[in-house]
């Protein structure tokens, strides 16, 4: 696939998993807590089966988005394989349920550890492509936003854990809206600039 194939592909898929999440809180509406709950729990409700999907879908739209990341002019070198991994982790959130508010199980640890490494993975992600954004002139306006997108994710990852049971759900879901406005962002500027006349690029 070419880069605005790849960047068409990665921005719809990755819109998938809000529009799931957001059906879902309709579906499951007074038996599920969006303040308090994360998001993954709305795989235990009715109609739950969807955020399976929701999860492929992510999973496979950060792989494309990867893939278009890795075609610029300037190759980066670590962050397409760090956003890579962090969306093949996606297809185990998508299986491996979380817990619920009712105890601990096995499946539930291994959601919550591969939802913190794929979290990190995205965020190290992010901070490694900054440079390579910069020295590439059809996409060096993303180079500073990135890295403040960055920055934005490491404190909203950190305020999930400091928001409290109450309200976690919260925390979560403005972690969430960062990547995910991320993605989309430079998704949809890949499909703008990907057949934009290539110029030179900077020097490191």
């Amino acid at each position: 696939m070419n880069r605005p194939s790849l960047a068409r592909a990665a921005a719809a898929l990755i819109s998938v998993f809000p529009l799931i999440v957001l059906a879902l809180h309709g579906v499951q509406a007074g038996r599920y807590h969006p303040l308090s709950q994360a998001v993954s729990e709305l795989a235990l409700g009715r109609d739950g089966w969807l955020m399976a999907i929701a999860f492929c879908s992510l999973g496979t739209g950060t792989l494309f988005l990867a893939a278009m990341l890795h075609r610029l002019d300037v190759a980066p070198r670590v962050a397409p394989w760090l956003i890579g991994v962090s969306g093949l982790l996606s297809y185990v959130s998508a299986f491996v349920h979380a817990d619920g508010p009712h105890g601990t199980t096995t499946h539930g640890q291994i959601h919550q550890v591969v939802g913190i490494v794929t979290f990190v993975l995205m965020i190290s992600g992010m901070f490694a492509l900054v440079r390579p954004l910069r020295r590439d002139r059809r996409f060096r306006d993303l180079g500073t936003p990135t890295l403040a997108w960055a920055i934005a994710a490491v404190g909203g990852f950190f305020l999930i854990p400091l928001s409290g049971a109450a309200y976690f759900g919260v925390a979560q879901r403005i972690f969430l809206a960062i990547i995910l406005g991320w993605a989309l962002t430079v998704s949809v500027r890949g499909m703008e600039r990907a057949q934009a006349p290539a110029e030179a690029t900077i020097p490191a």
